[in-house]
């Protein structure tokens, strides 16, 4: 059978899971998930956080074993009891975080565990190298493998990776949200990576938030919801709110989301601009990032500020919330100029920070949500050091109702919470703040579709109730439902458009990130 048959969708199955069902400490994470993935084919897993995803990729990989449930590779049925056994298999998982030695060259990387040697007992570099580049050339890329890891880019990185599973002879790759930090024309390479190597008859279980990627990659998407399979959808017969449908359980038809998965013109998420000046810029840096940035933010706006992955727009970000130090230029607050030392400076005056990476820089993980709720507002709930617990409790919970905040308690540990949930516990600290400017960085990078929903509706809300907001993003969708958009790119600012000014498809704002 020729490789274009198999990316046509033969009938050879390659992985086959029945019944799995995983618990943990009462919480049953799957409840019997079961699907099929044809040999040679690219299929997605979908589902919303806490659906089940994570864990069905952490039993595929070996990670965990499952309560119940059969797992087949080929026919033959697997049995995983640590991760090497499913690299042994054939089953290898990339994950957003990728499994590299920086300080190690590109050959060794590719060759961690097992380097080839001359008599058992010295490492034969120069066969080494050359094997490291044939598996760099089946992924399409040409490196000096000599070089270590960390002089490569992120995409570099990620082919790298693929090379050293295929070297290893995978079957299957499972891949987690692997263009989470990659700028659109690596994601277009990435994309003619993963087609070769279907092609050449490796199998592809591709996880991803993005619906507009698995519809132009994915050959079928199987929907987990509550830890049961909800829907096996071929994309040559479907569309992405038939997913997001499933995802979900119900029809999101008419909301923001769906507005933006059918490509109509984006709903704006603030009611426009007054004449009044928040905030202004003028000639704005920071060496090497940030270059001469200059604008106006109206009160009651939603100014979107686009770009590419690495454009500037999320140092720009930083910059104006305090949590950067500029170089250049002024920032006016109210029309008198402020310096904001540290990010406790832009706190005083009202400005709220969502940072992009949420885990390390939005709260402190092992604390509870109340606790994370009320950080930035600890005099409200203290006096002479002493704090009222059971009045930041209260304030908590009502922010927890108000936002619809899935959590057991207010105690929980934040790290324990979905993504979606998680970004809503730092969005409720400025809302008892009383924030007048909300910056947002990515406020939807990672999360699932109804998650993003929840996210879009809190921002408008905020927005309807006379606070001001900055988003920051690299997504086209998410920038086109602002009031107003600045384009950056290399730095600087290179175009700005009004919402109506947007084209249904956002052609305008691409065509400006070159």
């Amino acid at each position: 059978m020729s490789a274009d048959d198999i990316r046509r969708g033969s009938d050879i199955e390659e992985l086959r899971i029945e019944g799995l069902t995983k618990g943990y400490l009462g919480v049953q994470a799957l409840k019997g998930v079961s699907f099929s993935v044809k040999r040679g084919s690219i299929h997605a897993l979908a589902g919303q956080n806490g659906a089940g995803k994570s864990t069905l990729v952490k039993i595929l990989s070996g990670a965990e074993i499952p309560d119940g449930g059969s797992i087949f590779l080929g026919g033959e049925l697997m049995r995983f009891r640590e991760p090497t056994d499913a690299q042994k298999a054939g089953i290898h998982t990339i994950y957003q975080e990728l499994s590299l030695v920086p300080s190690l060259s590109v050959a060794e990387n590719i060759f961690l565990g097992q380097l080839p040697t001359r008599g058992g007992t010295v490492v034969h570099w120069g066969e080494m190298q050359i094997q490291a580049r044939a598996a760099l050339a089946r992924v399409g890329f040409d490196l000096d493998v000599r070089l270590p890891v960390s002089s490569f880019s992120v995409a570099e990185q990620q082919a790298i990776e693929l090379a050293k599973a295929l070297h290893k002879d995978a079957r299957v790759l499972l891949l987690d949200e692997p263009t989470s930090t990659l700028p659109l024309p690596d994601v277009d390479r990435l994309f003619t990576v993963l087609r070769r190597l279907a092609d050449q008859g490796v199998t592809l279980l591709y996880i991803s938030h993005r619906m507009d990627e698995l519809y132009s990659l994915c050959d079928a998407v199987t929907v987990l919801r509550d830890g049961i399979t909800a829907a096996d959808l071929k994309t040559a017969d479907t569309k992405p709110a038939d997913v997001v449908t499933a995802m979900v359980g119900k029809s999101l038809e008419g909301s923001i989301a769906d507005a933006a998965l059918r490509g109509e013109r984006s709903p704006r998420l603030g009611a426009g601009r007054s004449e009044k000046v928040l905030m202004s810029a003028h000639e704005l840096g920071e060496e090497g990032r940030v270059s001469n940035v200059s604008f106006d933010l109206f009160e009651g706006e939603v100014l979107g500020i686009a770009g590419l992955i690495g454009s500037g727009q999320s140092e720009l970000a930083g910059l104006l919330a305090g949590a950067r130090k500029r170089t250049a230029g002024v920032i006016k607050l109210d029309a008198r100029g402020v310096v904001f030392k540290s990010p406790r400076d832009a706190i005083r005056r009202g400005i709220g920070l969502l940072p992009q990476d949420r885990k390390s820089q939005g709260f402190i993980p092992d604390m509870g949500v109340a606790g994370n709720i009320t950080l930035a507002s600890m005099s409200m709930f203290s006096r002479l050091g002493v704090i009222n617990g059971k009045a930041e409790r209260r304030a908590a919970r009502d922010m927890v109702e108000r936002l619809g905040m899935k959590v057991a308690s207010v105690g929980q540990p934040m790290k324990t919470l979905s993504g979606g949930t998680q970004q809503k516990g730092i969005l409720a600290r400025w809302l008892v703040r009383s924030a007048r400017l909300l910056i947002c960085d990515e406020p939807t990078r990672g999360v699932d579709v109804g998650a993003k929903e929840d996210m879009y509706e809190l921002i408008r809300d905020f927005a309807r109730e006379g606070g001001t907001v900055i988003i920051a993003s690299s997504e086209i969708t998410e920038a086109m439902m602002c009031d107003r958009v600045l384009v950056m790119a290399r730095g600087r600012v290179v175009a700005e458009f009004d919402h109506d000014d947007i084209d249904p498809q956002g052609q305008a704002i691409l065509e400006r990130f070159a």
